[in-house]
């Protein structure tokens, strides 16, 4: 068991970078559904680069209401990023390990 770290390293690797994408789309979730000011820094650069990460997700789903459009499209593209880091963070693990 102890020389497996290293074997799985690239999967994982690819899953921790997955993970925090998807931690900085559900914060701007987050963010849009409480009203978060959006001239903070923290909210605006979150804004920034949640909107980099859901590139093609965004208008999706065109509901009327603001934060449900947000909660739907921001919603699914972190669903899919975490499915999809899920299967390349397993045929990475699978292939070198």
């Amino acid at each position: 068991m102890a020389g497996t770290g290293g074997k799985r390293a690239a999967g994982d690797l690819v899953f921790v970078a997955v993970t925090v994408i998807a931690i900085i789309l559900v914060g701007y979730i987050v963010f849009v559904l409480i009203g978060a000011n959006g001239q903070n820094d923290i909210v605006r650069t979150d804004s920034d680069w949640a909107g980099f990460f859901a590139t093609w997700f965004k208008d999706l789903f065109t509901p009327k209401s603001p934060k449900l459009n947000v909660f739907l499209n921001y919603g699914l593209a972190t669903i899919v990023y975490l499915a999809v880091g899920g299967v390349l963070r397993r045929v990475l693990n699978d292939a070198f390990g």
